[in-house]
């Protein structure tokens, strides 16, 4: 039997009862390298905020033939990352976004010198999480070791008197791995994404959430209905509290 849906009322059920996943609706949390010694968690917020375009990384195989008896089989090995991702920052009036990124590629590579620094010592991972239209959490990858790769230009002009600049990151990183989303059992609504308290305004006190750092360069939102990082876990979310500076 045929599972294709064979008329339009099938389609629709099949929407209604999982959803439609929104390229507009994610969110990022960059954490910082250790290398950077003066730590503002005010820039996480914003740059969190301010990223309005970023790429989810994929992945694959390398393989080789192989040939037993008969039509030859392509066999992994190799699991092979992308490498890099894009994303896409507005800038404010002051580009200090962009003099985040610049300050991140100098602990990389000093410019003064061109002595390059340890590896561990510039590399952090990043946590991208796409959301759907309450702001809940559904899908999450970490990409581990990331570290900026390249700016891109910035095209000034003349006629272009309305537009607001974007600046471009490439991101270089070692590999990705989804985390696994919970679903939310708290009584509570879950808190608004950055992106929504920048359009809204500030959520209501049961809705709010907190920068905690348990170490330098390391950042979780912490929600008050018990999420970290969008995810339902009430007992990090506890020792966080407990354990962590508050910012």
């Amino acid at each position: 039997m045929s599972q294709v849906p064979s008329n339009i009322n099938e389609i629709f059920s099949s929407v209604f009862a999982t959803g439609l996943a929104y390229s507009n609706r994610f969110e990022v949390l960059i954490n910082y390298p250790p290398a950077f010694t003066s730590i503002s968690n005010d820039s996480a917020r914003q740059l969190a905020v301010r990223c309005d375009a970023i790429t989810v990384p994929g992945r694959g195989f390398s393989t080789t033939p192989y040939r037993f008896y008969g039509p030859a089989r392509n066999m992994p090995y190799e699991p092979l990352y992308s490498g890099e991702l894009t994303m896409s920052v507005i800038v404010s009036d002051d580009l200090r976004e962009r003099a985040f990124f610049e300050a991140w590629m100098d602990a990389v590579c000093s410019q003064n010198n061109y002595k390059f620094n340890y590896y561990d010592q510039y590399t952090a991972p990043l946590i991208i999480s796409v959301l759907d239209r309450s702001s809940a959490v559904k899908y999450q990858v970490l990409v581990e070791e990331a570290y900026p790769k390249a700016i891109g230009d910035i095209q000034l002009a003349y006629d272009k008197n309305d537009e607001f600049v974007r600046q471009d990151i490439t991101i270089a990183y070692r590999k990705y791995s989804p985390v696994t989303v919970q679903p939310n059992t708290s009584s509570l609504p879950r808190p608004n994404s950055p992106a929504d308290i920048a359009l809204n305004g500030p959520p209501s006190p049961e809705k709010s959430f907190a920068i905690y750092s348990p170490a330098p360069g390391q950042f979780y939102r912490v929600g008050s209905d018990g999420t970290v990082n969008g995810i339902y876990d009430p007992d990090l979310a506890n020792a966080l509290q407990t354990n962590s500076i508050v910012r």
